[in-house]
């Protein structure tokens, strides 16, 4: 009985809403296909004066990517490296990034990326 109340939680806590999907988000990530070992970059165009902008890759066990600003490109960004790792396992992931402002619902875009 509570493994099933404990996977119940834990399917819930996944459907939980991420926000409003926004078509104007413009999400770049390159170079890609993402290579584990190699840096990318990835860059936003939500607004600048957002609190915060997040994203995640649907995976379990994702850690946050946050997001700087870069007032000179006019965008957010994140840098990071995928590193070599027996559970991240090469295959299409979904990346979803985020900006929160204020008391306002985030807003969200999505893409699928390829992890090599």
């Amino acid at each position: 009985m509570k493994t099933l109340a404990f996977l119940s939680l834990v399917l819930l806590t996944g459907c939980a809403t991420f926000g409003v999907r926004d078509q104007s988000l413009e999400l770049q990530i390159k170079p890609l296909p993402i290579n584990r070992g190699k840096p990318a970059t990835a860059k936003i165009n939500a607004p600048l004066d957002a609190d915060k902008v997040i994203g995640v890759v649907e995976t379990f066990g994702s850690p946050q990517l946050i997001f700087r600003k870069s007032a000179d490109e006019g965008l957010w960004y994140f840098r990071g490296t995928i590193p070599f790792s027996p559970w991240v396992k090469p295959g299409v992931y979904t990346v979803r990034v985020a900006y929160y402002e204020g008391a306002a619902q985030p807003r969200y875009t999505e893409m699928k990326v390829e992890l090599k």
